[in-house]
């Protein structure tokens, strides 16, 4: 929904970026942060924000200060984004991330009779091994190009540039949505972004909001991870997650709804 999107979107963020001398938002303050508020009393505002799903909770420490240059990052990845959208398969923009699971499934809540005590899900007496899954989902279509690694770092964040590249041949250029991870400032990263003719744009500071493909590794957690019975079979459950990816090959209007990129 637009109007929860955009309110969210002010929410994230202190009251002084919209020239308001203050600490916390209050309901009459939206009304001067987003222009169809102006007109709503505060007693409206209200019942509005609580039927988006919005609702005044206690804080909670964080040690992670806000991204000061947040609001010109943000502008950078919609200009980028609009450039996509009106020059398809010249510009592409994608959202990158990282995603590891594990041999062990995670727990997470089954069906079961009430009567029988709790469910249980095999384990495996070996070593939990990792795998990790680097994926760039494209804004405009919803394909997804991944890599699937014991470990992601260098060489492989490099290797899967070059198979971007190949998933976008005709692309002049490729805009890379990505967060402050290290490993993706890299002088040889950057060096091979720049070879594949891909312009890295970083995300704010701790602002995972702004990256749809948040919503990706949750499908795909709920779909194949969760309570996974494939702890004594890792390289099935690692073809799993392939085969389940996979079904993002191509254009998928589906998982841009999904992750909020196209309206429902």
């Amino acid at each position: 929904m637009a109007a929860q999107a955009q309110l969210e979107e002010v929410l994230h963020q202190a009251p002084p970026h919209y020239g308001l001398v203050r600490t916390r938002w209050r309901l009459q303050d939206l009304r001067v942060a987003v222009p169809w508020l102006a007109q709503c009393s505060v007693p409206g505002i209200s019942r509005l924000l609580w039927r988006l799903g919005f609702s005044r909770q206690q804080v909670q420490r964080f040690v992670r200060s806000p991204d000061p240059e947040y609001a010109a990052k943000r502008r950078a990845i919609v200009q980028a984004f609009t450039q996509a959208v009106t020059q398809p398969g010249t510009v592409e923009l994608v959202f990158l991330d990282e995603v590891t699971y594990y041999r062990l499934p995670d727990k997470a809540p089954v069906y079961h009779p009430t009567a029988t005590g709790q469910p249980r899900i095999a384990g495996a007496a070996r070593a939990n091994t990792q795998t990790r899954v680097v994926a760039a989902l494209n804004g405009y279509t919803g394909q997804v190009t991944y890599l699937q690694r014991s470990c992601i770092g260098e060489q492989a964040l490099r290797t899967f540039y070059q198979h971007l590249r190949h998933a976008y041949p005709d692309a002049q250029t490729i805009y890379v949505v990505q967060d402050n991870w290290p490993t993706h400032k890299l002088p040889t990263v950057l060096a091979e972004l720049a070879a594949q003719r891909c312009t890295p744009l970083f995300l704010p500071t701790y602002a995972s909001w702004l990256n749809p493909i948040e919503k990706l590794w949750r499908w795909l957690r709920q779909t194949v991870l969760h309570a996974h019975p494939s702890a004594e079979a890792l390289d099935t459950l690692r073809r799993q997650v392939s085969a389940w990816l996979d079904q993002f090959a191509t254009a998928s209007d589906t998982l841009l709804r999904y992750v909020g990129l196209l309206p429902d």
